[in-house]
Formats: structure tokens, C-alpha cells, sequence
């Protein structure tokens, strides 16, 4: 669920910093327990291309509920160099 609040500002993606865990708003679940995460430790991104340095970090997770598998696979090595 997209929300238009700080810190959110109706953007779809949700890294939650201490976790390292990257979620989508638009196919969040109650697993996800966003409304838990602090709002200091959130950073948001419209999209993944905006994301895409995050998907090259190798300490990085995306959220097993929300992220979906063809999502993660369409952004290339290009994105990542970039």
C-alpha cells in the first residue's frame, strides 16, 4: 500500500536500512511489518532503477514477501554499472 506520508511520499519501494531488506509497497503483506520499521531508518525509491545500486550490494535482501522473483530478475548488470 502506497502511502503518501512522511517518510514515505507515495514512492513504491521501502529499503529498511538496519535490516538491508528492500520491500514493494504496491504488493506489501502484513509479514512485512512495515509500520514497524522507524521512520530514521527508511529510504524510499520510486523505482528500481533508482534502487538498482542496492540490488548490487552485496550485503542486500529483497523481502520475501513483497518482492517478487521477476521484479529482482528484470534489472540487468547494465542497471547495476550505471
Amino acid at each position: 500500500m502506497r502511502r503518501f506520508d512522511y517518510p514515505y511520499f507515495g514512492k513504491r519501494f521501502l529499503y529498511d536500512i538496519p535490516s538491508k531488506t528492500l520491500h514493494d509497497l504496491l504488493n506489501e503483506k502484513d509479514a512485512c511489518k512495515i509500520d514497524s520499521i522507524h521512520e530514521e531508518d527508511i529510504d524510499m525509491y520510486s523505482s528500481l532503477n533508482e534502487a538498482s545500486l542496492l540490488m548490487c550490494h552485496p550485503f542486500y535482501y529483497e523481502c520475501p514477501h513483497c518482492i517478487k522473483k521477476m521484479i529482482i530478475m528484470s534489472i540487468s548488470i547494465r542497471d547495476c554499472l550505471n
